[in-house]
């Protein structure tokens, strides 16, 4: 098992570093070429700033049964198409039993912004990155 990290606007990615880190497991953090990110343990891919380069890069390099984390729901479906996992930046399993619905309120969301209409996304806390952190944690344990 690899772990891709689907870095652009990640609020997650230090956490995943130090998890991947401590349980010895490939990480491949793919982002666009203007974002920094500094460590030595994951592979880091720059790609083009366009909407979907790190998309593409993660669904042509991954194989069955890798870990891609993201919060992209277009993404989440091409991954579970390849029989991978996929879980976002609160550590939801995201699988074939409720990518329908995350895509469906993305569908929806869609229509409302081009209606003006904006949804309030509450501010990420730090219990929110301790419980993505366990979720990870337990997701990987039960997996390996």
């Amino acid at each position: 098992m690899k772990i891709y990290l689907d870095a652009d606007a990640s609020p997650i990615t230090n956490i995943v570093i130090d998890v991947a880190k401590e349980k010895n497991i490939p990480l491949i953090i793919v982002k666009n070429y203007s974002q920094n990110i500094n460590s030595s343990y994951p592979t880091i891919i720059s790609v083009d700033i366009s909407a979907e380069s790190a998309d593409l890069y993660i669904v042509n390099h991954l194989e069955k049964d890798d870990l891609v984390i993201t919060q992209d729901r277009g993404l989440s479906a091409l991954v579970l198409s390849k029989e991978s996992y996929v879980m976002d930046f609160f550590g939801n399993i995201v699988n074939d039993d409720n990518i329908n619905i995350f895509l469906g309120l993305r569908h929806v969301n869609s229509i409302n912004r081009k209606k003006g209409i904006y949804s309030k996304n509450k501010k990420r806390q730090n219990k929110d990155n301790l419980e993505f952190k366990e979720k990870l944690i337990k997701f990987l344990e039960e997996s390996l």
